[in-house]
C-alpha cells in the first residue's frame, strides 16, 4: 500500500523532496500547520509550494479503476484513507466513456 509518483521531468531533487514531504502528511486535524512548516523549512511562499507540487501526480498502487486498471489519483493527502476505503471505483474517463453506465449500473 504505497504510492507512486510521476514528476515533471523539469523538477529538481529538492523539489521532489519537498512532494513526498507534502505526501507524508497524516494527521487529520492539522494540515494548515503542515503546508507552514513545509513553507518554512523550504523558505517559499505558499503559492510556489502549490506552484511546484502541482508538477508531481501521485497514485495509489492498490486502488485501480474495475473498468480499465487506472490507479487512483490523489488530490490532496486526505484523499487517502477515503479512497482505500472504496469497494469499488470507476476512474472519470470510463465513465464519461460509458455515458455513466458505470455509474448507474451500481
Amino acid at each position: 500500500m504505497s504510492m507512486n509518483f510521476v514528476f515533471d521531468l523539469a523538477l529538481e531533487v529538492t523539489e521532489k523532496r519537498l512532494c513526498h514531504e507534502y505526501w507524508s502528511y497524516v494527521s487529520p486535524s492539522d494540515y494548515i500547520a503542515h503546508l507552514e512548516l513545509l513553507c518554512y523549512d523550504h523558505n517559499m511562499e505558499l503559492d510556489k509550494l502549490f506552484a511546484t507540487l502541482s508538477k508531481c501526480q501521485v497514485y495509489l498502487d492498490d486502488v485501480h479503476c474495475e473498468y480499465c486498471g487506472r490507479p487512483y489519483q490523489l488530490d490532496v493527502p486526505a484523499d487517502i484513507p477515503y479512497a482505500r476505503k472504496l469497494n469499488s471505483w470507476f476512474c472519470d474517463g470510463c465513465i464519461s466513456f460509458s455515458g455513466g453506465q458505470l455509474v448507474l449500473g451500481r
